[in-house]
Order: structure tokens, then sequence, then C-alpha cells
């Protein structure tokens, strides 16, 4: 017996393996990017060993943990399985350009390294680009790594700030040397645009642009992530073969959510989208996503994010009358504002749904709601940040600016 998990949340990056056989077992923990460290320990019998191991693997469940197994893809790359619908991206920090770097690494089984001209690249790595004020190196630097003969065995790439001393500069300019340099990137199969903290620039102030143009770029692409809403658009959604999508906004403009809801990704098996505020943009209402909603898209989806969402209690009133729940494994409603009315709705969902996982990360939720939540017939989320402002008159969702 082998389970390998995964946790994530605002302050924590961490696996847990462990490896049953015969009267024994093998626990590997640490932190996600290192060699962690391993315990053994033995059993009078095996019967004893699996017994065991069964209570671990349940105490880690009921923490949060999720399964990562990975198999084999198309690609040649080691992905998560369907069934794990790749938690990694989904229970990543706040604030979180370490952790996202590091997972988009997980994702295609190798280290997030940044990019330095001086330097040898190495084939094992993932490579970051990005620029501070004084130094607007991105393009020159992704031109020069694009002419190396590693960049023919690329399968991931992550662009931190991109813009140098100009904050208007868009990520049009990554886009367009992406599509460029496509020939150079054929095994290219995640990719990441706007590994950026809010020290570097606020996430809603993030210059985005037409994402849609590195679809057909790039036919082996399986994930797309990008935060930012400020000229964010995908004008034509379409790939045979992408597998997760993610777009993180302080407020989205509700020209993205109609565009997501008349792409064409029949293998999309992991939807990502934070909603935002109508301070920092935010202009659609929950009937825009009924398309979503309605179960009618993506047959292969399994997770459905809504998250960061200001109108989180109205998602939760649709959302368990939605025939998603017959068909997606996790519902993740975090970092939003979430309340007691919220909760009930989620109370009144069916019992007999696919569901295996409610995330409520981040939430102003009464604790005996919580406590009815976790007597729900699945492992629910329902923490919150120690740091988190719970007052009752000033309600922000986790990520605004």
């Amino acid at each position: 017996m082998k389970r390998n998990l995964i946790y994530m949340d605002a302050k924590s990056s961490k696996f847990w393996n462990i490896d049953q056989a015969g009267n024994s077992f093998t626990v590997t923990f640490g932190r996600i990017g290192t060699d962690g460290q391993s315990l053994t320990k033995s059993f009078p019998d095996e019967a004893t060993a699996v017994k065991e191991a069964a209570v671990l693997i349940k105490e880690k469940l009921g923490k949060g943990y999720v399964d990562t197994a990975a198999s084999g893809a198309a690609t040649g790359i080691a992905v998560t399985t369907v069934d794990d619908h790749i938690p990694f991206i989904a229970f990543s920090s706040i604030n979180h350009r370490e952790d996202i770097s590091e997972n988009i690494g997980t994702f295609v089984g190798r280290r997030v390294i940044d990019y330095d001209p001086e330097k040898p690249i190495k084939p094992d790595g993932v490579y970051r680009f990005r620029s501070d004020w004084e130094n607007n190196e991105v393009i020159p630097n992704l031109e020069k790594y694009l002419e190396s003969d590693e960049a023919l065995e690329t399968t991931a790439l992550v662009f931190g700030a991109w813009h140098g001393d100009d904050p208007d500069q868009t990520s049009n300019i990554i886009v367009e040397a992406l599509v460029n340099g496509k020939d150079r990137l054929p095994k290219l199969a995640a990719l990441y645009i706007g590994d950026i903290t809010s020290e570097e620039n606020e996430m809603s102030w993030i210059k985005q642009s037409d994402l849609s143009p590195l679809l057909p770029a790039f036919p082996k692409l399986e994930l797309l992530r990008a935060r930012g809403g400020d000229g964010l658009a995908l004008a034509s959604a379409e790939h045979g073969h992408l597998r997760a999508l993610a777009l993180e906004t302080g407020g989205m403009d509700v020209s993205v959510i109609r565009s997501v809801c008349t792409a064409k990704l029949p293998n999309l098996e992991y939807l990502e989208l934070w909603l935002g505020t109508e301070e920092y943009g935010a202009n659609y209402t929950v009937a825009d996503l009924q398309p979503v909603l309605s179960g009618q898209l993506f047959p292969k989806l399994k997770y459905l994010g809504l998250r960061n969402c200001q109108r989180a209690d109205e998602l939760a009133g649709v959302i368990v009358n939605s025939p998603l729940l017959q068909r997606i494994e996790t519902l993740d409603l975090s970092l939003g504002m979430l309340t007691d009315e919220g909760a009930r709705a989620l109370l009144l969902m069916p019992l007999n749904t696919t569901l295996k996982k409610l995330n409520l990360h981040y939430n102003y939720i009464s604790e005996g709601l919580i406590r009815q939540l976790k007597a729900l017939p699945l492992v629910v989320d329902a923490s919150k940040p120690s740091n988190m402002d719970t007052d009752d008159e000033w309600r922000f969702v986790a990520v605004g600016e």
C-alpha cells in the first residue's frame, strides 16, 4: 500500500508519503521541494501494519491532506492523476509566489530556477523569468533561453514581473515572445504568467492581456495559470489537451467569464476562477456562471474553484442544486466572503454526490455551523488564517488590490 499526500495553506507547503509492505511501513514527510525525512516502523504482523497505516492516512486526510499520486502523461512528464485533480494548484497560499512556482515544478517533476544569463542552463529546471525596477531583461533573457538546446526539452515556464520600471506594460510582450518562439518549445506543458507578489505589484494592478494566442501555439499545454485581471482576456479559448485553467483576479470582468463559458476545452479537469469584488472590477452576476454550473460544459471536470468571491453566499445557494455535484470531486469556495447564509445553503446539499472535498478556507462562518459542515460525509476545510479580521461590519475577500 502506497499513498502520496500533500497539504497547502497560507503558511504551509508540505508532503506526507507512506509505503507499507509486509509487517512495516515507511513514512516520508517534509516541505515540498525538499527530500524530507523518513521514519520506518515495524509491527508483529502484516495485518497490524495495514491497520496502523490506514489510521495514519485517515488522520492526514482529516487534516486536509489530499492525494497526489502521479502517472505518466502523453507528454512524457509526471502529472497528477484525474482522481487527484491537481490539488497542489488549488491549495496554494494567498501571497504565494514561491508555493505556486514550486508546484508548477512539481507538476512537471522539475525544480524552479530563476534564469540567470550568466549561468549554464540546467536541463532539469523550470525557469522563471522576471524583472525588477532597475532591470527589465525578461524578453532578452527569454530570447536567449529559446536559442539554447535545452529549450527544446522545456516542459514548464514561469513568468514573474515583466514590467520593469513601466507599470503599464502588459503581459502581451510575454505572449508575443512565446508565440514567436513556439517552435523552440515543442514540449511546453505548463505555463504560469503572473508570478508576482503584492510587494512587487498588487494583484488588481497587474496588467494582463489576451492569453488565447498561447493555446493554438502550444498543442501539448496541460496547465495555464495567470495572476492579475486588468486587461485579462481569453478571446478564443479552444484546446484539445488542456487539463487545468486557473485565473486569479481581484475582480473578474464578465467578458472573461463568458469566454470561459464558451471555451472548447474537452479535457479540462480543473477550473479555478478568482472572481473578486466590484471594488476591483468584478461586474458579473451569478447568472453569468450558469453555463458552468449547469454541468453542460467540461465533461471531465473534477475540481471547480470559485474563489476570492464577494458573492460566495449567493454562489453557495445556487451550487447546491447544480448537476455538477454529481460529477466533480472538489468544490472550492475558499478565500471569499462566505457567511452563515452560505453555510446553511451548503448544509442542504444532496448527500448522494460525488464530492470528496469542500474547501471553505478563509470564511465568516460561525463555529456552530462549521461543526455542522464538518459532520458532512466528506472532507471539509473551514479553517481561518490566524491573522484574519473577522469584524462583522468589515468583511473582505482574501485578495483585493
